[in-house]
């Protein structure tokens, strides 16, 4: 029943704009995925995501599917535009798109905004008001409501939002790092609790090769690499924008010995080997993220390698370490504020 709703609401969000055959059509994504429904309109769709699994599935469906964090970068003579921020969207980051939307359309293009009252779609109707000066509601279906707007002047009704934030850490192995990051990013206004435990858990050696998996805006690889001065360090996320920060810092602080790239987190290069993989792995995810990070870690660990990962609740994740690396491979390291260090090694 919940998939026939949301079904329903994704083919109301559609017929609302009466896409034409042929129109230039942007898809910011239905909660991050692409608008399947668009493909019966005939119209020439663009989806354009910031996390490299939504892009693929796009691709898988024929769609043609752009990894970014700048979609007007893409396009900028979009009829329409499509967006349903997803449930965990940043706010600033919804406004980010919500300008970048402006800048993507077309003059007398539209831009259709939905949601649910109780996860900010009143907040974020209001911005599309700022923006275009002259947002509507559109529609409801269920829960989910749909606001419009269009372009009617080339210049926006107010300055775009600047989402960049800077902060130094100065008490870190390596410090002192300056760091910038933007909304949409994990802890994005400091160190958050659980890396920190991890950080001070972490033993590096000099030489080690190091896997920052799911690096956010790169703190784990940023000291890795620092503290593995004749090693280095490589940073995966499957998120853009994440990856566009971590870049960034790595400039900023001036480590050569570190490389970042996108990927799919839950996959990993066979090609590839480390002495060490790190993490804070996304808890939302569960055992989707979880399960993954182990097995690839197992796989892609040298003979005498470590895991080790940050958690809130550690039984699942040992047991399957155990079941993963072996009996007695897997352990508790340290414990703070309920925040659990695990980790699991190779033998030799």
């Amino acid at each position: 029943m919940i998939n026939a709703k949301n079904t329903q609401a994704r083919e109301a969000f559609v017929d609302v704009a009466d896409v034409q055959v042929g129109s230039r059509v942007l898809d910011l994504g239905w909660e991050g995925d692409c608008l399947e429904c668009l493909q019966k309109t005939g119209a020439r769709v663009t989806f354009v995501g910031e996390d490299i699994r939504a892009v693929q599935k796009a691709e898988a469906l024929l769609v043609n599917g752009v990894l970014s964090a700048m979609p007007a970068q893409v396009i900028t003579d979009a009829r329409v535009v499509f967006y349903k921020p997803a449930q965990r969207s940043a706010k600033g980051q919804v406004f980010e798109w919500i300008d970048q939307g402006f800048r993507a359309l077309e003059m007398g293009g539209a831009l259709y905004l939905a949601g649910q009252r109780n996860r900010g779609i009143r907040s974020y109707a209001a911005y599309l008001q700022a923006v275009f000066g002259n947002s509507k509601r559109a529609g409801r279906v269920g829960r989910v409501e749909m606001y419009s707007a269009k372009k009617e002047q080339d210049d926006p009704c107010q300055a775009p939002v600047d989402n960049r934030m800077t902060f130094e850490l100065r008490d870190l192995p390596g410090s002192p790092y300056s760091i910038e990051t933007r909304a949409g990013v994990f802890s994005r206004d400091g160190l958050d609790d659980g890396t920190r435990l991890l950080i001070d858990s972490m033993e590096v050696r000099p030489t080690d090769q190091v896997l920052d998996w799911g690096c956010g805006w790169g703190a784990l690889g940023m000291v890795a690499a620092r503290i593995s001065a004749k090693g280095s360090a490589t940073l995966v996320d499957s998120n853009i924008r994440a990856v566009s920060c971590a870049k960034g810092n790595l400039r900023r602080n001036r480590i050569c010995n570190a490389v970042v790239h996108v990927g799919d987190a839950r996959v990993f290069d066979r090609r590839e080997k480390f002495d060490l993989i790190v993490s804070n792995p996304p808890f939302h995810d569960g055992n989707a993220a979880a399960h993954p990070l182990i097995e690839g870690a197992f796989r892609a660990l040298r003979p005498g390698g470590r895991l080790m990962l940050v958690v809130m609740r550690p039984e699942a994740y040992l047991k399957h370490i155990r079941r993963v690396f072996g009996k007695g491979r897997g352990n508790i390291m340290a414990q703070k504020d309920g925040y659990v260090v695990l980790q699991a090694h190779i033998g030799n």
